[in-house]
């Protein structure tokens, strides 16, 4: 099953060097020690646009316009992008590229010499033959899409509207990595990008680093490749651009999953990490409506597939599907008008007129999951000149558990078990400083 669209701009990103070298496996696997750690930083544009506060509220700095990668109109952007940092390189020195993360996706790619639709970034885009480690895909292979020509194609659509995309050849490449341990992974199939439209590049990323859960996406590379199957992220927010958080694999993952809360991860075919979604409880009161029908994930007539929920730290905030929304939206109105504050709606959805201190009268929201996942409102709202709104839209196809809504929680995903555990973390305390 796949998603209606398939790649989505994620707030993790990863730099990366296209190493100059050739390894077996056999050479990195005794560097990873049963488990490894990557850097995650916020991205250069994290701190143009807001600002935490001490207590952890999330304050806009600045009105911003129209999102464009929304899945409805009229909703604004809520940044919330991070880094995640290692060596990258060519065949030709050395250089640093910057991936967005993609949770949804399963193919890496990058922009690559020639292009007939270039976009800005730093540095200069990738050239395959400057890099003796790099091979065509052979156009036999089942990732090709379309299959039959003289190389092996590729074309990604993401999940914005307006038939925003990437394409190119598919080829493999040698990725080496620095974290808690040096690693390299030799034959990682990447695609090498000619053309696209729509990706927001912030003038620095370079692509997409796909880490759905299927191949060819860098998590079986990492996990099932080397005996490991789990990894794990805590989402920090410091005001500090030298502080680093841990995109973290197998044993340095620093918790006892046999504490915390699960849910099953559906459909192994599937890149995206589906999970099941029966209900919402606003204030501790279940909201009505047969939501588990609402969430539930179904084939429609012409063959796709529509609803369902996903878990993704790519998507700045999250979405729900319109039915469901409308219902949690207007128990939240009836709570807000229950504590006398006046309800409005913007261009960023629902707001109230309110003062910062009104932060600790506002509900939590509950997901019903096989087990529950509480967001509180500090995961909820965000503070807007003289408003506070919710950090959440409606979708016309799906539900998305995005990066706004999993702060101050540790994640750990479980592919062996087929199951995501979460609970409360101060995320904060899993960082690190850098140069």
């Amino acid at each position: 099953m796949e998603l209606t669209a398939h790649a989505l701009l994620l707030p993790l990103v990863l730099a990366a060097l296209l190493h100059p070298t050739t390894a077996t496996v056999d050479d990195a696997t005794p560097g990873l020690g049963g488990g490894f750690s990557l850097r995650m930083v916020p991205s250069p544009s994290w701190n143009n646009t807001i600002h935490v506060d001490d207590d952890g509220f999330l304050h806009l700095k600045e009105p911003v316009g129209h999102d464009t990668t929304a899945l409805r109109p009229h909703v604004r952007f809520l940044p919330g992008r991070y880094s995640v940092v290692t060596i990258v390189g060519t065949g030709h020195g050395r250089r640093t590229y910057t991936l967005a993360m993609e949770m949804t996706s399963s193919l890496t790619w990058m922009q690559c010499v020639p292009i007939q639709r270039p976009f800005q970034q730093n540095p200069p885009p990738f050239h395959p033959r400057m890099s003796p480690s790099f091979r065509h895909l052979a156009p036999t292979s089942r990732l090709c899409s379309p299959p039959g020509h003289d190389v092996c194609k590729f074309h990604v659509t993401l999940i914005r509207p307006g038939g925003k995309h990437a394409s190119g050849v598919l080829g493999d490449e040698t990725l080496s990595f620095t974290g808690s341990a040096p690693a390299v992974f030799p034959t990682v199939i990447i695609g090498c990008a000619h053309s696209s439209t729509g990706f927001v590049s912030h003038g620095v990323l370079a692509g997409v680093l796909g880490l759905g859960k299927t191949y060819p996406s860098l998590v079986p590379v990492l996990l099932q490749r080397h005996g490991l199957h789990r990894f794990s992220y805590c989402l920090f927010f410091l005001g500090s651009a030298k502080r680093h958080g841990f995109l973290r694999f197998g044993n340095d993952i620093p918790v006892d999953t046999r504490r915390m809360k699960s849910t099953r991860i559906l459909y192994p075919e599937d890149s995206s990490y589906f999970v099941s979604l029966s209900g919402i409880s606003v204030a501790g009161t279940q909201l009505g409506g047969n939501l588990a029908e609402v969430f539930r994930c179904r084939q429609t007539a012409d063959g796709k597939w529509h609803s369902g929920t996903v878990i993704d730290v790519g998507t700045s905030r999250s979405v729900m599907i319109q039915a469901a929304y409308n219902v949690l939206e207007q128990a939240l109105a009836e709570h807000g008008r229950r504590l006398g504050l006046p309800v409005h709606h913007t261009s960023s959805g629902l707001c109230f007129r309110a003062a910062h201190s009104h932060f600790s009268q506002l509900p939590t929201v509950t997901l019903h999951f096989e087990q529950d996942l509480v967001l509180t409102p500090i995961q909820l709202f965000v503070v807007h000149e003289q408003d506070i709104c919710l950090a959440l839209s409606p979708s016309l196809d799906i539900t998305i558990i995005g990066a706004m809504q999993q702060r101050r929680t540790r994640f750990v995903y479980d592919l062996a078990a087929s199951r995501v555990y979460f609970a409360p973390e101060n995320c904060n305390d899993d960082t690190g400083e850098h140069d």
